[in-house]
């Protein structure tokens, strides 16, 4: 009741109620079923329009990307301009740049690296290399080469690792080597002559820094193994592997071997626990000997002191 409606002295009804809903009807109004609201269904000139529209954005999308792509492989800063070269060291950075071709001067980003380093492989001289790209302009190769461990006689006189592997013709370029001979390759082909390389480059590789004390390695007919020392010459047959410690073994017995069998032809170590010598004059006169050879020699050996493994 308000201040003026009691100085006035009128009745006052009560504030009436009024329901805001029913029993009976909802409180909102929400249709007892639902209207579906059908699809306009396109025509076929719709559709096409569509597609139109599709087919301009994905040819805009494609063009915006092929005039990036094209922005980025013209980019001069992109373009090789250094080579730099690990590992090599009878090749030269300009050689190493030569193997590589026309990648100098090449976006850095669309070089083939698989055909860069099939492309150093080919070089004999090669044995493994990898490529690395640097942004933004330099290209980082890493060379393995072939290691020279003698001069091959195979229808002229070749440089060969210990692999076998027959790198270059010996010349002016390469004369600073100063390495065994292997002779008896020359008129061999094919799977024989690999076998022999590979055979004589295992020999010198498992010398390791004894391959200094060898003059030369020859093949018999036989395929037998034959090496010559240097200084006094001796001649050794030296069989299968481990070379090394045969020819330390001969070389601790080098001297009185000397003046025990001074004329000896060769020096066969093909024997456990025995040396023997065979003298140039073919006389099989016993000089000395230690302990039981593994297997008898033939009628033309002389045995000598010391083990040949």
């Amino acid at each position: 009741m308000t201040e003026s409606t009691r100085r006035r002295g009128l009745p006052v009804m009560p504030p009436a109620e009024i329901p805001l809903t029913s029993g009976d009807e909802p409180p909102f109004l929400r249709p007892k079923s639902r209207t579906r609201v059908r699809r306009s269904r396109r025509g076929w000139s719709g559709r096409a329009v569509l597609a139109l529209q599709v087919g301009a954005m994905a040819a805009a999308s494609v063009a915006a990307l092929w005039a990036g792509y094209a922005r980025v492989m013209a980019s001069d800063r992109l373009k090789v301009g250094r080579v730099q070269v690990h590992g090599s060291r009878f090749l030269s950075e300009g050689e190493v740049r030569e193997l590589l071709g026309p990648a100098v001067g090449e976006n850095i980003l669309g070089l083939d690296i698989d055909s860069l380093k099939g492309r150093l492989r080919a070089s004999p001289w090669v044995a493994e290399a990898t490529v690395r790209r640097t942004l933004p302009d330099t290209l980082e190769v890493d060379i393995e080469e072939r290691v020279p461990v003698a001069l091959v006689e195979a229808n002229g006189l070749y440089l060969m690792d210990g692999e076998g592997t027959l790198i270059e013709l010996f010349g002016p370029r390469t004369a600073g080597f100063d390495l065994p001979i292997v002779r008896g390759l020359s008129g061999i082909e094919g799977d024989a002559r690999r076998d022999r390389a590979r055979r004589a480059g295992a020999l010198l590789q498992d010398l390791g820094d004894l391959a200094s004390e060898i003059s030369e390695v020859q093949f018999e007919e036989s395929g037998d193994l034959l090496v010559g020392l240097r200084g006094a010459g001796e001649v050794l047959r030296m069989g299968n592997p481990p070379y090394r410690k045969k020819l330390t073994t001969f070389l601790g017995l080098r001297a009185d071997l000397a003046q025990r069998c001074p004329r000896a032809e060769y020096f066969d170590l093909r024997f456990r626990d025995r040396i023997y010598a065979k003298p140039a004059d073919g006389d099989p006169s016993k000089v000395a000997s230690a302990g039981t050879p593994g297997r008898n020699p033939s009628s033309d050996t002389a045995a000598a002191s010391g083990r040949g493994r």
